[in-house]
């Protein structure tokens, strides 16, 4: 006998198999009729709980935005005073580590940040108005240390940004946080 789920639960499950397909084809890759077999649902079932592939895609990435948001806030209130370097290592490598603990989503991200250059893409406003806000916070962060912090917020992304994706590539075949901890160390003086 089939247990049924309420609404709430139906839907994180979704979300959950969404990052996994998004993340192996892209958007433009998978189809509601595929992830809907995965949930083991009809199309018609998945469309009722997201309206369309593009409000589904939105929902993944706003959901995975709160789960990070949470995570970073209780690693680094925004209300904390001026930190020094080796706080602000800590913070960045603890970043690193949890995406290290959840490759799916790095994937996720990886994939469509690509795909979304294109103006067109459902996606593209989204990404570019988080990786302002990225940079933004980041350089927050790293205002007490530099004397060109936007810069260096910029720098400090691309690398965390380009490590995980050449972990990625090489089916996580390095040790993602040592080659964080010795980039890290090099680039925030």
């Amino acid at each position: 006998m089939r247990t049924r789920m309420n609404r709430e639960d139906r839907r994180a499950a979704i979300l959950d198999t969404a990052i996994a397909v998004i993340g192996e084809r892209g958007f433009h890759g998978f189809s509601i009729r595929d992830l809907a077999m995965r949930c083991a649902m009809t199309d018609a079932g998945l469309l009722h709980h997201f309206g369309s592939k593009t409000d589904l895609l939105l929902a993944v990435l706003d959901h995975r935005d709160a789960q990070d948001e949470h995570a970073i806030a209780a690693l680094f209130p925004r209300d904390a005073p001026a930190r020094d370097r080796g706080e602000v290592l800590r913070v960045f490598a603890a970043v690193v580590a949890r995406n290290a603990e959840r490759p799916e989503l790095v994937r996720l991200y990886a994939m469509l940040r690509v795909e979304a250059l294109a103006p067109d893409h459902p996606a593209h406003a989204y990404f570019v108005t988080r990786d302002r806000l990225a940079r933004r916070r980041f350089a927050e962060i790293l205002g007490p240390l530099s004397d060109s912090p936007d810069r260096l917020a910029r720098q400090v992304i691309a690398a965390m940004d380009g490590l995980e994706l050449q972990w990625l590539q090489e089916d996580r075949d390095f040790d993602l946080m040592a080659s964080w901890n010795e980039t890290a160390d090099r680039l925030i003086a």
